[in-house]
């Protein structure tokens, strides 16, 4: 009797350790996945987020024609980036307010021929934006790890744009631009927790309007101001903003 009892007491105690081990050795990805559970409640109100997101574009031509309004390109190219710090306060659950910072630079060059001279153009354009926006965020999961989110914004910021011309090597036209910009927009997004509070975000600016209004003056101190107003519906998926988030108060 006494051997059996201690037999069944051995089989349990090296069950048991069998078990603790098979939990101790998880896998990061295993461990991960337990995160996720019903205590894991990154949308409810009184939360913080922060976030940083990019997006950048670079392209490039050759032999194209009527481009910059020269008759022939023998190369030419764009590279334009932005970079975008987020803060945000959840109101709701679900729905949170926040404030948007971002940086951009926008420069292109090229190089053609018109009639016999060499002619080379160059414009590089900085802006400084302030955005605030609310969003709202809409599950995909049961344990909250993708999300899809509608973000409403207003935008406002300032421009500046120097755009200079060289004929044969020499400078023949230089012009400075300022300018102020007003803006509306809507912008979805994905929101995917990867690793506990941190959060991979993907998001598209496909619908807007834009009020700008812009002073030139060349290198002969003439001014010129203008305004431009433009409604915009695109789907261009080289502009995507890559980002990514911490949530705080995500799991208490």
């Amino acid at each position: 009797m006494n051997k059996a009892v201690l037999i069944t007491l051995v089989i349990i105690f090296c069950g048991l350790c069998i078990f603790a081990q098979k939990k101790e050795k998880q896998s990061p990805v295993e461990l991960m996945f337990d995160y996720y559970d019903d205590a894991f409640k990154p949308f409810d109100k009184k939360n913080w987020f922060v976030g940083l997101s990019f997006n950048v574009l670079d392209t490039k031509y050759q032999n194209n024609a009527n481009i910059l309004g020269l008759d022939q390109i023998i190369t030419s190219s764009n590279f334009n980036y932005d970079v975008h710090i987020k803060g945000g306060y959840f109101i709701g659950k679900y729905s949170m307010l926040g404030l948007g910072i971002s940086h951009g630079r926008d420069k292109a060059e090229g190089n053609g021929i018109l009639l016999f001279d060499t002619i080379s153009s160059e414009s590089v354009t900085n802006r400084n934006m302030f955005t605030p926006f609310i969003r709202s965020y809409y599950p995909l999961s049961k344990n909250h790890r993708i999300n899809f989110f509608n973000e409403m914004n207003l935008e406002f910021g300032f421009t500046n744009t120097e755009l200079t011309k060289d004929e044969n090597n020499s400078e023949v036209e230089k012009v400075n631009t300022e300018s102020f910009i007003f803006g509306v927009g809507f912008s979805p997004g994905i929101t995917f927790y990867a690793i506990e509070s941190f959060a991979f975000e993907v998001q598209l600016d496909i619908l807007g309007y834009r009020f700008e209004k812009s002073i030139s003056k060349d290198q002969d101190g003439n001014e010129t101001s203008y305004q431009t107003h433009n409604v915009n519906f695109t789907l261009n998926l080289l502009s995507l903003n890559f980002g990514l988030a911490y949530y705080f108060g995500a799991k208490n």
